[in-house]
């Protein structure tokens, strides 16, 4: 018989081959690539108001243009409080919403370099002890900053892809208000404009500066006036502000203050985060981190519970007992049906003796015979007594020569526990 074809492959479907599925499967992604709806966030990065920061929210456009114009920018990275070493009269501190607490002893020292003559850039942020001690506070509400318009006249269209900080296209900030009464003379280089309730115009600046001693102080309500993303926007003017505070600052002493300091400590600067501190803040902080831990834990918990051990565990052994009061329904009845007279007699006999001599090791050791040999020399009067309970040591009595025993027993322990004179 003559062996069978083999049968011819079957050619494979259209949809399947590599020619057809990866063009359709790079069209795929392209297309969701492009129709993802993305957030459009105009605002990302670090929120720190800091000359080291380059992004939209960092302050590091006030440095390069303070350098630009005749300033020595310093970066204090390291120290909490100005340097004392150096002579007053020529420093600008800038203090930009620190994040950090500036304690009271810090805002002591601030404030004494700017009374024999330095300058002070104080944003307000969180409540800390520099603004309480000046007396000023952000307002709650914001205002529509007034930009003149000789300020902007130069300036250019803006066009960027980014959408602004606020929609309208205008600035929008907090004010300062004085909980000590508005000074008597201040400087305002930022104003508001716009509906203030019941007519008050205190709230009205938004950046002021104030004498202090031989020094000056320039306070700013709200830290988006000095960020990167605002600097850089001609139209709205903020650049001209900044640069006005800088040169009242620099101005108004013995001599131009020309060194522009930036307190970077209180901008987490000093306190460098190690990896470790980083990774259990994570874990203890975070939800998922603590989700984490304890998945982490509860997997530890079942390797010990599955995993060989070194030395099988033993069972206990319980070993049951009976109960006191049965025990003694138990042996009572025990006693009673056997006639175990030499047996109750010893157990009298032994709770006499510990009665009578103690529990000590060289009793315990002398027998009931020795005892009972030397009672009856100890005591003539009790010889009949001591023959009975020996007898009934040595042989069984009957059920009612047992209670003889037992009052020859009691006879013998009060006269051995009777002290004759």
């Amino acid at each position: 018989m003559s062996a069978e074809s083999p049968a011819p492959p079957r050619p494979r479907d259209w949809w399947t081959r590599p020619k057809v599925v990866l063009p359709v499967v790079g069209a795929l992604a392209l297309l969701v690539a492009l129709l993802t709806p993305e957030p459009s966030i105009g605002r990302i990065g670090d929120a720190r108001l800091s000359s080291h920061l380059t992004g939209s929210l960092g302050a590091g456009a006030l440095a390069q243009v303070a350098a630009r114009f005749g300033f020595r920018v310093v970066a204090n990275d390291s120290a909490a409080v100005p340097d004392s070493t150096t002579t007053p009269g020529h420093t600008i501190h800038a203090v930009l919403a620190p994040p950090l607490e500036v304690t009271g002893l810090e805002a002591h020292r601030y404030l004494e370099r700017v009374r024999n003559g330095d300058a002070l850039l104080l944003v307000l942020g969180a409540r800390n002890a520099l603004a309480d001690s000046l007396g000023v506070t952000p307002t709650s509400g914001g205002g529509e900053l007034q930009v003149p318009i000789a300020d902007t006249s130069g300036c250019r269209p803006f066009r960027s892809f980014v959408p602004p900080l606020w929609p309208d296209g205008k600035v929008h900030l907090y004010g300062l208000l004085w909980t000590r009464g508005q000074p008597p003379s201040r400087e305002i280089f930022a104003r508001r404009t716009g509906p203030l309730p019941g007519g008050r115009t205190r709230w009205a600046e938004a950046a002021a500066g104030i004498a202090l001693g031989e020094g000056r102080v320039a306070v700013v309500a709200d830290p988006d006036l000095l960020r990167n993303d605002v600097l850089a926007r001609c139209n709205w003017g903020a650049d001209v502000i900044a640069m006005q505070m800088l040169e009242w600052l620099r101005a108004g002493g013995a001599q131009p203050r020309t060194t522009l300091v930036f307190d970077e400590y209180h901008q987490g600067y000093a306190h460098r985060e190690t990896l470790a501190h980083v990774v259990l803040s994570f874990l203890a902080g975070h939800p998922v981190g603590r989700a984490l831990l304890t998945l982490v834990g509860a997997a530890l918990v079942l390797l010990l519970a599955e995993g060989p051990r070194a030395i099988p565990p033993r069972d206990r052994e319980v070993i049951e007992r009976r109960d006191p009061l049965e025990q003694v329904d138990a042996l009572a009845h025990a006693y009673e049906q056997v006639e175990a007279t030499r047996t109750a007699t010893a157990r009298l006999l032994r709770v006499l003796r510990q009665r009578v001599e103690g529990t000590g090791a060289f009793h315990r050791a002398r027998s009931d015979e020795a005892f009972l040999t030397d009672t009856a020399r100890a005591r003539p009067a009790r010889a009949e007594d001591v023959a009975l309970i020996e007898r009934a040591l040595r042989e069984p009595l009957s059920g009612r020569d047992l209670p003889k025993v037992a009052a020859a027993l009691r006879r013998v322990e009060d006269s051995l526990l009777t002290t004759h004179a």
